[in-house]
Parts: C-alpha cells; sequence; structure tokens
C-alpha cells in the first residue's frame, strides 16, 4: 500500500553549493533556486523549472528532475503530509513540465516574471493547498487587512528572490493536521559573494527606491486598505511608485502621492515639475516583483550612464568585470 505520501518545498540562496548527477562539485548557484518534492512512501520525485540554456535571464524554460540532488544543503525546506489527490496533481504538474507539456505552466523563463518562483507556487495552487494570511494591523493599530484562511490567491505568483518566499511558504496550512511528517528545517547560507549577497538581500532596490516605496505606504497605505486593497496589492502600488520615481530621477525625491477622487490614479508630487501620474489598473496588473525588478533594471542603467560621465566604475560594472552571474538560474 502507498502512502504517507508528502511533498518538501525548498528554498535555496545564491552560493548554495551544486553537483553535477556524478555528485562532483559543480559551482554556487547564482540567484538561489525554489523547487518541491513529492514523495508516495517509497519513491520521490522532484521538480523545478529553469531555463534550458544555463545562466540565460530568459529564453525556452525546462522541467528539471534534478534539483534535490544539485542543490547542496538548501537554506530552508517545509515538508508536509498531504493526500493522495494532491501527490497525484503535483505529480501531474511536474512531470508535464519534464516533457514539455505545458498545459499547466507558460514555458517560456522569465528571471522576473516567469521563474522557478512562479513555477512552484503553480504547482501548489494547482493542487489546491490552502495559506492562512494573518492579520495586518497598520502603524496606529487599525486594521487594512483581515486575517483569513483559504485557497492561495490566485494573483500570489511568489516574490522576487527565492528566499522571501519562506515565510510564505510557512503560511501554508498544513492538509494533514498534527502529522509527524510536518516539519521545517533551517541551515545557515553557505558562504556567498558581495554580488550573491546583494540579490538574496530581503530589501529590495536602492535605498531611494525602498524611501520611495516607504513613503507610498505611509501616506497612502491606510486609505488603500480601507478600499478593499490587499497588503500585497499596497506593496506592488508602493513598488510602481519606486519604479516611477526611479524613471524620472531628474525631477527629485518625492515629496507626496495623492490619489484621485475616483482611485484610479495616483499622483506623485517630486521636487521639480512636472506632476506625474500612475495609473492604478495599470499598476495592479504587474506583480511586485515585475515592477521590483524593472526598478532595479532602471537604477543599475541610470549608475552604469552617471560611472560613464564621471569616469568611475559603477557597481553594475564592477559586477560585469568580475563575471558576476545574473537572476537567472531558477
Amino acid at each position: 500500500m502507498a502512502g504517507p505520501y508528502q511533498v518538501t518545498v525548498y528554498t535555496a540562496l545564491p552560493g548554495t553549493p551544486l553537483v553535477d548527477m556524478q555528485g562532483r562539485p559543480d559551482g554556487t548557484s547564482a540567484a538561489g533556486h525554489m523547487w518541491y518534492e513529492v514523495s508516495d512512501g517509497k519513491v520521490g520525485n522532484s521538480y523545478g523549472f529553469a531555463p534550458k540554456e544555463h545562466g540565460a535571464a530568459s529564453g525556452a524554460g525546462k522541467g528539471y528532475r534534478t534539483d534535490t540532488k544539485a542543490y547542496q544543503s538548501p537554506a530552508f525546506a517545509r515538508t508536509m503530509e498531504i493526500t493522495e489527490e494532491q501527490y497525484t496533481r503535483l505529480k501531474q504538474y511536474g512531470e508535464a513540465a519534464v516533457d514539455e507539456d505545458w498545459r499547466y505552466f507558460k514555458g517560456e523563463y522569465n528571471g522576473a516574471t516567469n521563474s522557478c518562483v512562479d513555477f512552484t507556487w503553480g504547482a501548489l495552487k494547482h493542487a489546491g493547498f490552502e495559506i492562512h494570511r494573518p492579520e495586518v494591523v497598520g502603524a496606529e493599530g487599525e486594521v487594512i487587512a483581515l486575517q483569513r484562511t483559504g485557497p492561495i490567491e490566485r494573483f500570489f505568483d511568489g516574490r522576487l528572490q527565492p528566499a522571501r518566499n519562506i515565510k510564505d511558504i510557512q503560511q501554508i496550512v498544513d492538509p494533514m493536521p498534527g502529522s509527524a511528517l510536518n516539519s521545517e528545517r533551517f541551515k545557515e547560507p553557505s558562504d556567498r559573494s558581495w554580488f550573491q549577497k546583494l540579490i538574496s538581500e530581503n530589501d529590495l532596490g536602492t535605498p531611494q527606491q525602498r524611501e520611495t516605496a516607504q513613503r507610498f505606504r505611509e501616506q497612502l497605505g491606510d486609505r488603500l486598505g480601507q478600499l478593499g486593497m490587499s497588503d500585497q496589492q499596497v506593496s506592488s502600488l508602493a513598488a510602481a511608485a519606486a519604479k516611477e520615481q526611479t524613471r524620472f530621477a531628474g525631477q527629485g525625491d518625492v515629496q507626496s502621492f495623492l490619489l484621485s477622487k475616483h482611485c484610479s490614479k495616483v499622483a506623485m508630487c517630486q521636487s521639480f515639475p512636472p506632476l506625474r501620474e500612475i495609473d492604478v489598473g495599470s499598476a495592479l496588473a504587474q506583480s511586485e516583483r515585475s515592477h521590483w525588478s524593472e526598478a532595479v533594471a532602471m537604477a543599475r542603467e541610470r549608475s552604469k550612464d552617471l560611472a560613464m560621465e564621471s569616469g568611475v566604475p559603477s557597481q553594475a560594472q564592477a559586477a560585469q568585470q568580475m563575471d558576476a552571474p545574473v537572476l537567472s538560474r531558477g
């Protein structure tokens, strides 16, 4: 008789040691990774998603069976006992990707919008997992979002950096509460280069971008929450605001954000005119991860341009000179 059935969701940080299929050292993970493994009590099957061309930031993707063996000492793993139906659906989803059958998941890899993170959350949603979202309280004690438990949100595809998904993974509801198989395992991060540390930090973007996003939340977060927006949606809009400030960085820091009468636009008032507007609907059509990825890319380009004008190498150029990897693995 098969069972008990289980799934383990893994998160590896940049710098995690890799081995090839013969167990020989094969460098380290450039950007970290997220994947899952299912077991019927006898046989385990690992499923992950990455570009076909190793190191590519975008292009054709492929499902892989080798991640649990390849990634040595991942930073976090959560194991849950699951139902036979969940096991079947997780295996169905993973096998389809390995066979390059994209009926359940888009096969075009993009490090910002369709990566290993999206793939793993897609599998969990396909198998019908539920998630617990705690109550979100504002700075003055007001409730912004009510506590809820239910299916993983349709719009939620995870966070850009694999390590930032750990808290969300921990909020998944155990399908078999009290099972002896249910567990979480943490490991200390492997030695990482300064660039790998940079791309695995919990805080995204430049200090100015983070300050802009924080100002957005302070000035409009409560109001948007009262209008029924989730904390995730507010975060997406804050990331969009950081991106727009970077786009128009020549106009200076953001002084204030103003919400239009019908809440369809956000006005961004900077040190110098003109006033810039953010379309709320368009901004929410993109994920928080996508906004941050574009914002960081803009900041890098701006830093590179300024460095070329001054003759001083930017941090992005220094990374290139050191052959630092891009956010491409997983």
